[in-house]
């Protein structure tokens, strides 16, 4: 006969498992904490998104603006001699083919939501729609030279109408026939356009008339003739302007087209919705005051040679849309701009001076 000894109550309660009560109140903890967790998760994935977009749009935004302000300071260049005091003697044809020949060496227009005030010209007027510049921005255009050395004159020209001359096989020339370029010292300055066949090789700056050149010469006669302390300057004009972006389609960009050059535009930054430019005039009744009296548009200035500074405002967006809870509506040149997609948006603010139209 077998004595099976009676187990302890704590024994028996132990064994005895969680009732449905505690199971359910277990799970509801658990539950509690999967949701808390996946709440951290999903809002800290939505910061990070909304951080990145933000940090991406003030990137492009601080480029775009860089570029113009570099190239605003650099416009209307003449050499150490300012501007004011004796503008460049320019010996090219008139006409539009993108090269701003003007003297002051500014120009810009005013987009009207359906056009453009001046009218475009030249090659900024033959775009097809899909990245025509978008009217509901402004257009700028400058001169400035060009990404290259200047080149020192190596021999004093005999005559006016003769050709310049720098060292030949220099590995800083990069100039080519047909670029336009600026020969200045601090007493003068001439622009025109060149005619040699191999500048590079020769070192030789012939400036003749005719041949398939654009604008071409007016004159071969420079009316100046440059000593060994004058400088050679390889001089463009870029063109500013919003169009769609080719990169982040349904997007706009910030573009720019260099003449003389390829002839194609190139995406300067991306996410720049609108560009706004207002120039600062001196009106005052004697010149070289230097003071700004008002800021108008492009088509409000009379004379581009009393521009002294420039008016920067530009209306930058997300690159990715649904950024935003909802759609935006922004401040944008003093009237209340809506959107109708969820992209985030800033404006900024910048104010250029014309270094080279001081005295």
């Amino acid at each position: 006969m077998t004595i099976v000894a009676a187990r302890p109550a704590a024994v028996r309660e132990r064994a005895r498992g969680m009732t449905l009560v505690e199971l359910m109140v277990g799970m509801a903890v658990g539950l509690f904490v999967v949701l808390v967790a996946v709440s951290i998760f999903v809002s800290t994935r939505t910061l990070h998104s909304v951080g990145s977009a933000s940090t991406r749009m003030s990137e492009n935004a601080r480029l775009a603006m860089d570029v113009l302000q570099t190239d605003l300071r650099n416009a209307s260049f003449v050499g150490c001699r300012p501007l004011l005091n004796d503008a460049p003697t320019i010996v090219l044809l008139a006409g539009d083919g993108g090269f701003l020949s003007s003297p002051a060496g500014l120009r810009g227009s005013r987009g009207t939501g359906s056009g453009f005030s001046p009218a475009l010209t030249g090659p900024l007027a033959g775009y097809p729609a899909a990245s025509a510049p978008l009217a509901t921005s402004d257009v700028i255009s400058m001169r400035l030279p060009a990404d290259m050395p200047g080149l020192g004159i190596v021999a004093t020209m005999p005559t006016t109408v003769a050709a310049p001359q720098i060292a030949a096989s220099n590995p800083a020339n990069t100039l080519a026939a047909g670029d336009i370029v600026l020969v200045a010292s601090c007493k003068a300055s001439s622009m025109f356009q060149l005619t040699e066949a191999d500048p590079v090789a020769t070192g030789v700056l012939s400036h003749a008339l005719g041949g398939a050149f654009s604008p071409g010469n007016a004159t071969d006669d420079i009316q100046q003739r440059f000593r060994t302390d004058a400088t050679v300057y390889k001089m463009e004009t870029r063109h500013y302007y919003i169009a769609p972006s080719a990169l982040r389609p349904g997007t706009n960009s910030l573009w720019r087209l260099v003449v003389p050059g390829s002839g194609a535009p190139e995406e300067v930054a991306s996410g720049i919705d609108r560009l706004l430019i207002t120039y600062g005039v001196d009106g005052a009744a004697a010149a070289g005051q230097q003071n700004v009296d008002r800021y108008v548009a492009a088509d409000g200035v009379t004379d581009w040679d009393r521009v002294i500074s420039v008016r920067l405002q530009m209306l930058v967006a997300t690159a990715k849309d649904g950024v935003a809870r909802s759609s935006q509506s922004v401040t944008f040149a003093g009237s209340a701009v809506a959107f109708s997609d969820r992209r985030l948006r800033s404006v900024l603010t910048e104010v250029v001076t014309l270094r080279n139209g001081a005295p």
